[in-house]
């Protein structure tokens, strides 16, 4: 008796646990402001600043990606994880820092 009850706990025990894990495995972990479904607001930053802190690749800064589905000021950041960052009080040409990786992009 003893055994078959020990047997019937260990087997729902394992279940639930089996369980719990492919559902967090399916919702991922929780970041805090981060996370694709959130959108940043942008920090402009001037262009000497930029140089001096944040020094361009050969090719220059790369350029956002605006998504047409979007409001019109949401731009994505060229790094991954493609962060979403509202740039409608940055002008166009303007320099976003990314926040997140520090490094600068422009504004579409």
């Amino acid at each position: 008796m003893k055994t078959s009850s020990l047997k019937v706990m260990s087997v729902t025990v394992l279940g639930l646990f089996v369980l719990g894990t492919t559902v967090c495995a399916q919702t991922g972990p929780s970041t805090a402001g981060g996370g694709s479904g959130q959108v940043i607001e942008a920090k402009q930053i001037t262009k000497t600043e930029a140089e001096k802190k944040y020094p361009p690749p050969s090719s220059g800064y790369p350029t956002g990606e605006r998504d047409p589905h979007q409001a019109s000021g949401i731009v994505s950041s060229p790094y991954p994880p493609h962060q979403k960052f509202d740039c409608s009080k940055v002008p166009h040409g303007g320099l976003v820092l990314d926040t997140h990786l520090n490094k600068v992009f422009v504004r579409p």
